[in-house]
Formats: structure tokens, sequence, C-alpha cells
């Protein structure tokens, strides 16, 4: 509102937020969540460093139901609209039981797949969306982990037959941009990885934690790019670490 009494309002509140630097945009941002996603959120950390949209106030947040998921939350010090990414950590986790459920007949009962799309916000109007179709649609292509329970005891050649075919399953259910790696992780590692998953990857250092032979026994990886396999089955058994 340009006129009358909307405009200067507005102007209050922008007002007060320099004035006391917090207070305001903390409390828009969690009513925002709140009404986005109907749960109750909390701040984690204020301030960060991931790519924004405006220039304005970061924050790290998430919901109160759950301390180990985060969301990055922008809001704008002029308009004080909110941004966030908290859709994509929704539809990560559906795709993610989709998934899992996709690759039991390969790798049993004991495994574990956590996609990670690339930030993009302010996609909660699609949250009636199938993970697939919002994969496809409204992401920019994913990194994925995949963990399984292991004792270290493995036969590379078999496991990367098994990696080709989840990886040929991901390409005919229309994932794309994929960039997939395959953990087989010590006991405690494994029934940790709904806490630390989320911790290592903000923290960016997922690669360099599931790296570390006290978490994993080893590891592989492969991609797909533009709808094929960018590795053959004996590059996905030369790229275990060891």
């Amino acid at each position: 509102d340009k006129k009358g009494n909307g405009s200067r309002d507005n102007e209050q509140g922008i007002s007060d937020l320099n004035e006391d630097g917090v207070k305001n945009y903390k409390d828009v941002a969690l009513k925002a969540l709140e009404e986005r996603y109907g749960e109750e959120f909390e701040i984690k950390q204020v301030g960060s460093t991931f790519a924004g949209k405006k220039g304005g106030k970061k924050l790290i947040c998430n919901p109160v139901s759950n301390p180990a998921k985060f969301c990055f939350v922008e809001v704008d010090p002029k308009s004080l609209e909110v941004y966030d990414d908290y859709t994509n950590r929704i539809m990560e986790i559906k795709l993610g039981k989709l998934l899992e459920e996709n690759s039991k007949d390969l790798f049993g009962e004991n495994v574990r797949v956590r996609p990670m799309f690339n930030t993009v916000y302010d996609k909660h109007i699609f949250l009636d969306m199938e993970p697939i179709e919002f994969f496809q649609k409204h992401t920019l292509g994913c990194g994925m982990g995949v963990f399984i329970k292991s004792d270290g005891n493995i036969n590379k050649s078999e496991e990367a037959i098994k990696v080709e075919t989840f990886m040929n399953k991901l390409i005919t259910m229309g994932l794309n941009r994929s960039f997939v790696s395959v953990w087989y992780c010590d006991e405690n590692v494994y029934s940790n990885i709904d806490n630390n998953f989320y911790e290592v990857r903000l923290r960016n250092n997922f690669v360099k934690f599931y790296n570390d032979s006290q978490n994993s026994y080893n590891g592989t990886y492969s991609e797909i790019k533009d709808n094929k396999l960018k590795e053959s089955v004996n590059e996905i058994e030369e790229n275990f670490k060891k």
C-alpha cells in the first residue's frame, strides 16, 4: 500500500527492525514458517553465509519437533517478506522413503537413502506434489547419500553391480542430475543417520564425515547426467575408496 497508514505502518515496522536489530524479523520468520508448514519452529542459528535472495537478514531454523532438521530462512529488510527452503526437507524425506523401498531388494533391509536438493526457495505452494514431480520441476538436481549397515566385509565387484542397478532405477524413475554416494557404515553411525545427517550436511563436512574410516568401512559413487549413467560398473568398482 503506497498510500495512507499502510505505508507508514510498514515503515514503522522496518524502523523497529533496525533499532533492535533482531526482534521483529525473527518473529516474522517464525510466524511465516508456522503458517506455511503447520508446525512450530525455533531458531537454530542467527546469521549465516548461505546464498540468499535479497541480501536480507538470514536465519537457520528447525521445527521444534525435530531439532536435527534445518532450513535456511531470509527476511527481506524492506518488505519483511520471508523466503525459506523447508519444502526441500519435506520432499527430500518423502523421496528418500520411496527410494528406500525401491532399493531393499538390492541392499537389504538396512539401507537409508537421503537426497539433498540444491537450495531453491519458497516452494511451499507445491507441498501437495509427489516427490519425483517436485524433483523434476522445482529443483536443480541433487546429491544423494545411500547408507548401508555393514561390518566392512563387502565384495566390491558384487556391490558395484548393485549400485549400477540402483542408478538405472533412478534413471527409470526420472531422477536425472543425481550424484549418488554409497556408504557402508558402522552400525553405530548407521543407527544415528537421522541425527547426524542433517548436522554434518549443515556444517558442509558430509563427505569428510562419512569418508572417515571410523564411520564408514567403504564407499563409492556414481552420477546421472543427461539421463545417462556416467560410469560403467567397472568404474563404480574402481571408485571404492580402498
